[in-house]
């Protein structure tokens, strides 16, 4: 029972965690959360590095983590686990969507990355996942003509990233 409660506990965390990124998102172009430094984001399309967003990401994903333990220490360790994941998982979403979109395979299209590209305010605010997006009616399919297909790139290619 113990190591079902662990990947529950960490699963419900990387789909939560998902779910606080896009209303986080979301509330940056409401103006409620950081509006001048989203702003300038989008204006430099600077993604920073992961290791910048590996701690906006976790700091918060840090904090909302003990709350399992209240449970049972198998689920708080569970939900760690899975808020560690989801935070290396966006952190490296977030840094691959502004280097080389085309390698966003698991994606149909790579949301953040249109975004930014067709200054879209109001829609696509997903990072990892355009799940949320779909849910709540902010998803607008924007034709996406890859320039290379993703079985062309090779595993290198998936780790030129601004990581410090």
């Amino acid at each position: 029972m113990g190591a079902i409660e662990f990947v529950v506990a960490a699963l419900a965390a990387v789909v939560f965690g998902t779910f606080v990124e896009y209303f986080i998102h979301r509330s940056m172009h409401w103006g409620i959360l950081h509006p001048e430094g989203h702003r300038y984001h989008h204006e430099t399309n600077d993604a920073r590095t992961f290791m910048r967003d590996f701690r906006d990401y976790g700091t918060p994903a840090l904090a909302l983590s003990w709350p399992g333990f209240l449970i049972s220490p198998t689920v708080g360790f569970g939900w760690m686990f899975g808020a560690f994941a989801y935070t290396a998982l966006a952190s490296y979403a977030h840094q691959l969507q502004h280097a080389n979109a085309d390698l966003v395979f698991w994606m149909p299209r790579p949301v953040h990355r249109l975004h930014h590209v067709h200054d879209m305010k109001h829609r696509n605010f997903g990072v990892l996942v355009d799940w949320w997006d779909r849910v709540f009616g902010t998803y607008e399919a924007v034709e996406w003509p890859r320039t290379t297909p993703p079985d062309r790139y090779r595993l290198k290619d998936y780790g030129a990233i601004p990581w410090r």
